[in-house]
């Protein structure tokens, strides 16, 4: 199959998970004749509520993407040279990068198993130093990871938790329903056109600290005093009177967002509608298996995570993506973080994560979201039967 078929088949099914509507024209058409664009808006104040109301938070504040984010979390919480952060080698690179941004080192600790994505409490623990500032913890593909037990530990170890939520907007962590990103210090999260809640590029964090918060709105706007009791957090400082950068979100993408945050709740059920569809399907195909969920706890399905149990998982995605059905471990070359090049000088010793290396070298995704129509879902479990089969 020539390279370029290929891509029109991949895009068949990864670009209809992008919902937008009337609703959001109309949305940005206002912000438009509204007049205030940039990130002092009134308009991202409205978004910033209405994310705090939906994840149950007492701040929300907009940010220019999910890397911009976790920057910001790391500067607030002042993790800087010479300071380590504690992070699952199964996270994506973004989540690593800005560890590096504030001249701190990553530290790798391994996966609690190699069918989970929660961190080994003891590895943490072996792993921690007084040079520790921070532990982040990532639920991959909307999968619920760690839960209340690490938010203990990190209390105990005098910790903050950080929750790199950017694909998991609406997972719920167990049977007390907690929202993925609510449970740490902070919760980092993505808008990108890939997401749940999408405004192109952009982000948002939570956080119930109200120092926090300040902190962070200052950071985001270029180090200016904000007042987090206005119904936006305005700057009342002048530039100048402390660091911080333009990582502001604009009032267009707050408009989308304002607009893709009222379909959250329904995109939720359809997505979990259509992967008990395929897993019901794929539950014939020998040697696949879905990724374990904890008890109570719900996936919000960002994608469809499955372990490959006979066979190369890397060799199963390869011949999925001949088919035109393309897993996130092919697109992203997905490995343990220390093994890509810009990570390799932090490095642990041989198997000192075994569990996250057998993770990631056993699962594939597929495509899960409500863009899906019943010919694509055929497609995508006859492609696995194909894939398997050979």
């Amino acid at each position: 199959m020539a390279t370029d078929e290929l891509a029109v088949l991949a895009a068949e099914l990864s670009t209809k998970h992008v919902v937008a509507g009337d609703a959001e024209v109309q949305a940005v058409t206002g912000a438009l004749r509204g007049g205030d664009l940039s990130g002092n808006a009134r308009l991202v104040g409205d978004y910033e509520r209405a994310l705090s109301k939906w994840f149950g938070t007492r701040f929300a504040l907009a940010c220019s993407s999910g890397t911009a984010a976790l920057h910001l979390a790391l500067l607030t919480l002042g993790v800087g040279v010479g300071d380590e952060v504690i992070v699952p080698p199964t996270a994506p690179a973004m989540t690593a990068l800005p560890v590096l941004a504030v001249g701190a080192r990553p530290v790798f600790a391994d996966t609690r198993s190699p069918a989970s994505f929660a961190l080994d409490l003891a590895d943490v623990d072996r792993k921690r130093t007084q040079r520790t500032k921070a532990v982040v913890s990532v639920p991959m593909w909307g999968y619920p990871a760690d839960d209340g037990e690490l938010v203990a530990a990190c209390h105990g170890w005098g910790l903050p938790l950080i929750e790199d939520a950017a694909q998991a907007h609406g997972t719920r962590l167990g049977r007390d329903g907690r929202l993925a990103g609510t449970q740490g210090v902070v919760g980092c999260f993505s808008t990108h056109a890939r997401k749940l809640v999408c405004t192109g590029e952009g982000g948002f964090v939570l956080t119930g600290d109200p120092t926090v918060a300040a902190r962070l709105a200052t950071l985001r706007n270029l180090g200016q005093p904000a007042r987090l009791d206005a119904p936006l957090a305005l700057p009342v400082g002048a530039f100048g009177e402390g660091f911080g950068l333009n990582y502001k979100l604009g009032a267009l993408p707050a408009a989308l967002g304002l607009a893709q945050l009222d379909r959250l709740a329904g995109r939720l059920q359809a997505r979990r509608r259509v992967a008990r569809r395929l897993l019901a399907r794929l539950a014939e195909v020998p040697g696949l298996a879905p990724l374990p969920v904890v008890a109570g706890a719900s996936p919000n399905h960002y994608a469809l995570v499955l372990q490959v149990q006979l066979g190369d998982a890397a060799l199963v995605g390869r011949r999925l993506a001949v088919e035109g059905v393309i897993s996130d471990t092919v697109r992203y070359g997905y490995r343990p973080l220390y093994q890509l090049p810009v990570f390799s000088a932090f490095a642990p010793p041989a198997l000192c994560c075994p569990n996250a290396e057998a993770l990631c070298a056993s699962i594939i995704t597929l495509p899960c979201h409500e863009g899906l129509t019943a010919a694509d879902e055929r497609r995508i479990v006859r492609a696995c039967r194909m894939a398997m089969r050979q």
